[in-house]
């Protein structure tokens, strides 16, 4: 394939704030995980998930290795990315399953890097600057994900949505309820 966009679905996270395997945890009948392979479904050519194994996707390791963070996953997506043809990477995090479609599809059709700005960790890559970004993950700590998007010049999108993250079973239990009820 030349060209195309590879989704991928960060979920190799450790939970810690959860208390349990977060991509596992159950919303409104599916798991968080499901909810973020869905939201990439007909938007991208392809699906990986980064962190983990899967019964119907492929499995990518982070790069350049294992505990950078969401940064490292992108890493890996972006090598297979760039080793399978792809020219671009969308990435999603595992723990917001309301994701507006629009932001998603704004996303796909940009040419540059960018990033949904109140959620940096959604967005989309160029498979091109994979080497980059691992030899950015070799020589520096820094693994932020805006720190690495104001270096490459990624265009933040979408300022001022609301995307609901879900760090912990509260936020959780909070998106569960009635938005009415919601705080």
């Amino acid at each position: 394939m030349t060209g195309g966009i590879l989704g991928v679905v960060l979920a190799g996270g450790s939970s810690s704030r959860f208390g349990t395997d977060k991509a596992k945890a159950l919303y409104r009948g599916r798991t968080l995980l499901d909810w973020s392979v869905g939201s990439l479904e007909g938007l991208v050519d392809n699906i990986v998930i980064s962190g983990r194994p899967h019964p119907v996707h492929r499995s990518v390791e982070d790069r350049p290795h294992d505990g950078l963070g969401p940064l490292g996953g992108i890493a890996g997506a972006m090598a297979t990315a760039a080793e399978r043809g792809f020219a671009h990477v969308l990435s999603l995090p595992c723990d917001t399953p309301e994701v507006p479609r629009a932001l998603l599809v704004e996303l796909c059709t940009q040419t540059r890097a960018a990033y949904a700005a109140t959620c940096p960790v959604i967005g989309l890559w160029p498979s091109a600057l994979a080497g980059e970004l691992d030899e950015h993950l070799r020589r520096t700590d820094d693994r932020s994900i805006q720190g690495w998007s104001r270096r490459i010049g990624a265009q933040p999108i979408g300022i001022g949505l609301d995307i609901p993250n879900i760090n912990d079973v509260g936020d959780l239990e909070r998106l569960t309820q009635p938005p009415k009820e919601r705080s």
